[in-house]
Formats: structure tokens, C-alpha cells, sequence
């Protein structure tokens, strides 16, 4: 502890620091934080936008979230409320009855789900009187891809 006996040799000289770090930015794909690999980068709010609009989406309609990315599902709910729909980010922990309640209580129209968190999602099945529309978000979806109507309207 550094106290009022202490010295200035027991104090730890600081790190020595890259002059030219600063000016370095990490490869794309590259978290900048973290150092580690990011699966997909987050759609433009902008867009999601234009795409919410073209799929009847207004003010006051339910979208519900099961993204497990924050970066991804801000820039969707962000691209969502430009346009007025009313956001619910669903718990990706939670599944079964307690997921399918969330979802009733959120009174969605239409729910955006991560590829990753399909089988979570599939856990709602059998427990709803009447299902949302459902979206994919994420690599490898088949069929209502979020990723490829952005990437069409680009």
C-alpha cells in the first residue's frame, strides 16, 4: 500500500507504452475492446428502418427481440423506433413457459430471433394460442432472414 512512508523506488514504474497505438485500428471482424472475432457486424439502424417500413411496421405495432448480441439488437431496436413500433428484448435465458409468457406479455406481432437461440425459441412451441411472425436473425437461416433483406436493400 502507498502510504506516507512509502518511497518513490516501491512505487511500480508504469508500463511502457506504443507510441503508434493509438493510430492503429484493429482488423474488420475485430472486436476493439476484446481483441476476439465478431460474427457479424450490426446492421445499420437506417436500414432496419426502411425494411420495418416495408413490411407494413408503424407506430405502435409489437416487435419482440431474441438477440443475444447487444451490439445487433440495439441497432434494431434503435432502427425500429425511428419508425415508432414498440421494442421488447426478450431474455435469451429464459425459455419454456416463462419465455412463452414474456412473448404474450409483450403482445408482439412479429418476433426477430437469433439463429443461435433457435432451439430456445423452439421451446415456445405448443404453449401459444397464436404465434407472431417470426424473422431470422443471424447465418444460416433459410427462409425470413433479417440479414438478407438489409443486405438486398443495400
Amino acid at each position: 500500500m502507498y502510504g506516507v512512508t512509502s518511497t518513490a523506488a516501491s512505487i511500480p514504474a508504469p508500463a511502457s507504452r506504443d507510441a503508434d497505438r493509438r493510430f492503429r485500428t484493429p482488423p474488420i471482424g475485430v472486436d476493439r475492446w476484446t481483441g476476439q472475432g465478431v460474427s457479424t457486424p450490426a446492421p445499420c439502424p437506417h436500414g432496419v428502418a426502411r425494411w420495418a417500413c416495408g413490411e407494413g411496421l408503424g407506430a405502435g405495432t409489437g416487435v419482440a427481440l431474441l438477440v443475444q448480441d447487444l451490439g445487433q439488437a440495439e441497432a434494431i431496436r434503435l432502427g425500429l423506433a425511428r419508425v415508432g413500433v414498440r421494442v421488447t428484448c426478450l431474455d435469451g435465458t429464459r425459455s419454456g413457459q416463462a419465455l412463452a409468457d414474456s412473448l404474450v406479455l409483450s403482445g408482439a406481432t412479429l418476433v426477430i430471433v437469433d439463429t443461435a437461440l433457435a432451439d430456445t425459441y423452439a421451446t415456445v412451441m405448443g404453449r401459444l394460442a397464436a404465434y407472431p411472425a417470426l424473422w431470422w436473425n443471424g447465418p444460416g437461416a433459410d427462409f425470413a432472414s433479417l440479414d438478407l433483406a438489409l443486405a438486398e436493400q443495400a
